[in-house]
């Protein structure tokens, strides 16, 4: 799993992993899918929100890095690749 903190999040990102996800749920499920179709093991583009998580694994709901402060989840998304694993995708404000 890895960690992906930001100190400002007023820059618009063009992520073509993304496409045209607004929300940040939408944008973790992309990232999410791409990860499992290309069994990327790592930040596929830029932070989502202000503190972003993976994780991959063989279980439905893998871990990931949670923030150190407390902040709200505003997107948690799961997609299965071909070989069985799982990628796991979240994000915070």
């Amino acid at each position: 799993m890895l960690c992906a903190p930001v100190l400002g999040n007023s820059t618009v990102w063009f992520n073509p992993i993304w496409g045209n996800a607004q929300t940040d749920q939408e944008r973790c499920e992309a990232e999410a899918q791409y990860m499992a179709a290309h069994s990327f093991r790592g930040h596929a583009g830029p932070t989502i929100g202000s503190f972003e998580g993976v994780g991959w694994g063989h279980h439905p709901n893998p871990a990931t890095c949670t923030p150190a402060r407390s902040m709200q989840l505003t997107g948690d998304a799961t997609a299965q690749a071909a070989s069985g694993e799982w990628f796991r995708v979240r994000s915070w404000r």
